[in-house]
This record gives C-alpha cells, sequence and structure tokens, in this order.
C-alpha cells in the first residue's frame, strides 16, 4: 500500500482568478452589466487515487451596481468538494490525457456576504458545482481554465447590495464564475496524480 501512495503526489495548490456573471435577475440594471473582473479562488486539493479526490477552497466575489459603484455586495465563501477525472473515468486515449485533463467538481459551502447598504453579515450556504480543464505546462505547473456554478440559498441582499424585503419569499441567487489560473504539483514525486 504505501508502495502505491509512491507511484504520484496527492496534493495541489490552486489559484484562480476571472470574470463572474449573476444568473438571477437583480432589480435595476439588467445582469449582463454585472460581468466583472472581481473574483478569485485560492484553493488546496488532495487526491486520494488517481480517479477521486477532495478539495477545500477559499473564494471571494465582489458585485458592485454599475450605476453606482458604492452599491453592491461582497462575498467570503469557504467550500469543501468531491474531484473526479473525468479523463481517466472514462479511459480518454494516455496521448490526449498525457497533457489534457477534465476535472469535475462539486460540493457544499458557506458564505459571509457583506452588503454595502448596511452594516450587516449575510450568512448563506452554498451549493457548487464545475468543470476545471487542464493543459499541463510541466511537472510542476499546470494551466487550469475553471467554469463554477454557485448557487446561493436564502441570500437576503440582491446583487447590487439592496435587501430583499420579504425575507419569506427568498429565491436561489446564483452565479457562475469564469476563470483561469495555476495548478502546483506539491510533493516529492515527479508527477502528481491528474498525469500519472
Amino acid at each position: 500500500m504505501m508502495a502505491q501512495d509512491s507511484k504520484f503526489n496527492h496534493w495541489s495548490a490552486e489559484l484562480t482568478t476571472g470574470i463572474h456573471a449573476p444568473l438571477t435577475r437583480s432589480k435595476g440594471p439588467s445582469r449582463s452589466e454585472y460581468i466583472a473582473f472581481k473574483q478569485f479562488e485560492l484553493a488546496g486539493r488532495y487526491m486520494f487515487s488517481e480517479n477521486f479526490g477532495i478539495k477545500g477552497h477559499y473564494a471571494y466575489n465582489r458585485f458592485a451596481d454599475p450605476n453606482n459603484s458604492q452599491m453592491g455586495i461582497s462575498l467570503n465563501r469557504i467550500g469543501l468538494e468531491g474531484v473526479a477525472n473525468i479523463g481517466k473515468l472514462l479511459n480518454v486515449d494516455y496521448r490526449l490525457r498525457e497533457l489534457l485533463g477534465l476535472l469535475f467538481h462539486t460540493g457544499l459551502g458557506v458564505t459571509l456576504a457583506s452588503p454595502s447598504s448596511a452594516n450587516d453579515i449575510d450568512k448563506i450556504g452554498n451549493v457548487i458545482l464545475g468543470f476545471t480543464g487542464e493543459i499541463k505546462l510541466n511537472d510542476r505547473f499546470t494551466l487550469l481554465g475553471d467554469m463554477t456554478y454557485v448557487a446561493n440559498f436564502k441570500q437576503q441582499y440582491r446583487f447590487n447590495g439592496t435587501v430583499v424585503k420579504n425575507i419569506e419569499s427568498l429565491e436561489i441567487q446564483s452565479f457562475v464564475n469564469l476563470s483561469i489560473g495555476l495548478m502546483y504539483n506539491l510533493g516529492d514525486g515527479k508527477y502528481h496524480a491528474d498525469w500519472y
């Protein structure tokens, strides 16, 4: 068993940033006007095997009213997700998997939201799912492209920072992150589980 563990590195660190777009309609400006380059995520991942792993992350999003940049909401999220290596599970040809990878990730999170319209912290539960494309740069670094859907449950403030007055009828607020970043392979071995 120990010999198997030494075949590849299990740990990696990931940093991504990019744009986000709300999917839920907000009062005032249209959803497309909230698309902005105001998000990033820092994550650590552990692969139990070449196929499955677990990922913990911290993510930040800042939505601002396009007509009043002082109005908006900041979202600080922590989450835990399961990860599956789609390329390995679908037995994609090794010659393609040697440089290109595809991961699926899904899990739960908790967000602390700070609206600009009130001195308040909104505590929100999240469901997260997404796909991460990988391009191997070398044995240590991998270029990542990620698309993640985040659903916020019982969000009391809209993306422009204004309060939802009828708390009993709160809808699920959701958005998509489109990100690019880097993964660093941690460990003494040459290969990470994604590329073994």
